[in-house]
């Protein structure tokens, strides 16, 4: 199969720190060349973190284990800044040559509704969720028995050459009680997208792959347990269709843009 898809698609990476949206981009540029044809970003500020800041002698524990005190809001902004800006600078590394188009936003609210809002007009949506297996993981892609589309299928075959452990195809069975025939060795099938979600839980993924018009992932809620599930970056194809249930008041407009070549972080 040809490498190069038939047109460059633009791409929105979504993430709520620059940790996640490093992850995400890592994956963007393993993608074919020429697949990405516009590439942006949104830095989601999440609601419940800057309510919690909020909260007078909140406490939190930290991933040592210790006890530690929440930090205040002004603390968080400045992290977010200066994580918009560590964003900024790898969306433009990315998108190199200096010409291609790239475009940067924030906004508050929830990682996957929000991102969603912002997908409207792009073709594909990465979300950003920071490495947590120091083992590279497989390649999932979650499909139904309906055929995947090419550019899905170009982008799974390219991930999976990078991933020293292969990859693996989830399927959700349209209808439950029919027959498995022939089953693949690196694919595994499931009743329900609940069943493969669970089994998700278990596998070190780098990254997954879903296309919320062939399903089984349909919906906004859908896509959140997939997210948790996952613990990786997901690849959103489709994304741009679910937004007619959504309201459009967050979209990126690509312009070319340049940034102090300062360290990603």
């Amino acid at each position: 199969m040809n490498d190069l898809p038939v047109a460059g698609l633009r791409i929105l990476v979504g993430a709520g720190s620059f940790t996640d949206a490093k992850a995400a981009l890592r994956i963007v540029q393993r993608l074919p060349d020429g697949f990405c044809g516009g590439l942006g970003g949104i830095l989601v500020e999440e609601q419940d973190l800057l309510a919690a800041c909020k909260i007078p002698d909140q406490r939190v524990v930290l991933l040592s284990g210790a006890i530690s005190s929440a930090p205040s809001l002004s603390q968080v902004r400045a992290l977010l800044m200066a994580d918009a800006r560590a964003f900024q600078q790898l969306l433009a590394r990315t998108a190199a040559p200096p010409e291609n188009a790239w475009a940067f936003t924030q906004d508050t609210g929830d990682l996957v509704s929000t991102a969603l809002r912002a997908a409207a007009s792009w073709d594909v949506l990465v979300l950003g969720y920071r490495q947590i297996h120091k083992i590279p993981g497989k390649v999932v892609i979650f499909q139904t028995s309906a055929p995947t589309s090419d550019e899905m299928e170009k982008a799974f075959q390219r991930l999976s050459n990078y991933s020293r452990s292969g990859r693996i195809t989830f399927s959700v069975k349209t209808k439950p009680d029919r027959a498995t025939n022939n089953p693949r060795p690196n694919a595994l099938e499931f009743d329900t997208l609940g069943d493969a979600l669970t089994a998700l839980t278990r596998q070190n993924a780098q990254a997954v792959l879903v296309d919320l018009k062939q399903g089984p992932v349909r919906s906004q809620h859908d896509l959140l347990r997939l997210l948790e599930a996952a613990r990786c970056p997901v690849v959103v194809f489709g994304a741009s269709r679910t937004n007619p249930l959504l309201e459009h008041n967050t979209q990126i407009l690509p312009h070319t843009a340049k940034v102090d070549s300062d360290n990603d972080g």
